[in-house]
C-alpha cells in the first residue's frame, strides 16, 4: 500500500513509520523537515506546512493514496483542508484523535467510546471539532475516515512524564539518588502505551472497510498507577527510587505554574476501555515490556540532552525538606 503520514517524525508518528516499514508498505512523509530526528533514508518526504492551506492541499492532492494518517491535525480547520485534499483520492483516511475529548472532569471510568464528550482544554476541544466534522464527512459522504484516541503514549520522540509535570530533570533527580515528589496517595492510575505498539494498532486498522466511520480508544489494556509508572522508570535507569507524596491541591497552592497542569490532565485517574479496538482488531495486544520501552525513552532524552541537571532547581528539594519537617501528632 502507499501511505501518507501526515506528521511522521513525532513519537507515535515513528512507531507508525517503523510498523509499515516492517510490513513492506510504501510510506511518504508530509511535514515541514524540521524534527531533530531524521526520517528514515527509505522514506519519501513531501515538504511543507499544512497551514499553508493551499499548498498543502495542492501537494496532498496531486497523488492517490491507499491510506493517510493525519497526526497533526488539532482543528476543525486542518480537518477540513484534509478532507479537501484527500476527498476522492484516498482508500482509508486515518486520523489521530485523543482521549482528552472525554475530559477532564471524566463521566467515570473504563470509559467506551460512546462517554460524553466534555474536554475543557483547547487541545481537547479542537479535536472534538475535527473528529466532528470527520464523522459528519462519513455520514453525509462516506468519507472513509477512522478515528483513533490514544491516551499517554510513550516513547522517543518527546519527553518521559511523571505525574506532577515538569521537565526531564525528574529523570536526574533519581539517577542522584534524591527523592521526587508524587501527588496525593500516587494511586491515581492511567494507561501507558508504547508508541511501537500504538504504530502496530494504526498499521493493522488500515483497509479495514468495516472500521470506516468508527472511533477507538488506543490504549494500553492495563492501567497503572503513578507511583507504578514512577518505579518503572526507576527500574529503567537502573537505581533506587524513594517517593513523597504531598496532596496536588498543596502543590498546586505552592507553586501554581509548575503544578496546576495536574488539575488539568495528570492529576485524575483515567481508565478507557479497550473492548471495541480488541474485537476490530483482535490481534492487538501491546507487545514490548515496559521497562524496555521507558527505557528507550529515556535513551531519547539522552541523546537530545533533554533530562536538565536538577541541581538548578531547589524547588522539589524545598518542599520535600519542609514535608519531612512538619510536626508529627500523636
Amino acid at each position: 500500500m502507499k501511505i501518507l503520514v501526515i506528521g511522521g517524525t513525532g513519537n507515535i508518528s515513528r512507531g507508525i513509520v517503523a510498523a509499515l516499514q516492517s510490513r513492506n508498505h510504501e510510506v511518504v512523509l508530509f511535514n515541514r523537515g524540521q524534527h531533530a530526528d531524521p526520517p528514515p533514508p527509505d522514506v519519501r518526504v513531501i515538504h511543507g506546512d499544512r497551514q499553508h492551506r493551499e499548498d498543502f492541499e495542492a501537494k496532498v492532492s496531486a497523488e492517490d493514496w491507499d491510506a493517510v494518517i493525519d497526526m497533526i491535525s488539532f482543528n476543525a480547520e486542518d480537518a477540513t483542508s484534509a478532507l479537501r485534499a484527500c476527498q476522492g483520492r484516498v482508500g482509508h483516511f486515518v486520523h489521530c484523535s485523543t482521549v482528552m475529548t472525554y475530559g477532564p472532569p471524566f463521566s467515570g471510568i473504563n470509559l467506551p467510546e460512546t462517554a460524553p464528550l466534555q474536554g475543557t482544554s483547547g487541545y481537547g476541544l479542537g479535536k472534538i471539532a475535527a473528529d466532528s466534522l470527520l464523522l459528519a464527512a462519513y455520514a453525509r459522504d462516506r468519507f472513509p475516515v477512522t478515528i483513533f484516541k490514544p491516551s499517554y503514549t510513550h516513547g522517543p520522540g518527546m519527553n518521559l512524564h511523571r505525574q506532577v509535570g515538569g521537565d526531564g530533570s525528574w529523570l536526574d533527580r533519581l539517577r542522584k539518588g534524591k527523592p521526587i515528589l508524587s501527588a496525593g496517595d500516587g494511586l491515581n492510575y492511567f494507561q501507558f502505551l508504547s508508541s511501537r505498539d500504538a504504530g502496530f494498532a494504526f498499521t493493522e486498522v488500515l483497509g479495514r472497510t468495516d472500521c470506516f466511520g468508527e472511533i477507538y480508544n488506543l490504549v494500553h489494556p492495563q492501567a497503572r498507577t503513578w507511583d507504578e509508572w514512577h518505579h518503572v522508570a526507576a527500574e529503567a535507569l537502573g537505581v533506587d527510587i524513594e517517593l513523597v507524596h504531598v496532596s496536588q491541591e498543596t502543590l498546586i497552592a505552592i507553586a501554581p505554574k509548575r503544578f496546576g497542569g495536574l488539575r488539568g490532565n495528570f492529576g485524575h485517574t483515567q481508565i478507557f476501555s479497550h473492548e471495541k479496538l480488541a474485537a476490530a482488531l483482535p490481534e492487538f495486544s501491546p507487545q514490548i515490556p515496559v521497562t524496555e520501552s521507558v527505557a528507550e525513552n529515556i535513551a531519547w532524552m539522552d541523546k537530545h540532552n533533554l533530562i536538565p541537571d536538577s541541581d538548578a532547581d531547589d524547588l522539589e528539594d524545598g518542599i520535600i525538606a519542609a514535608v519531612r519537617n512538619l510536626p508529627r501528632i500523636g
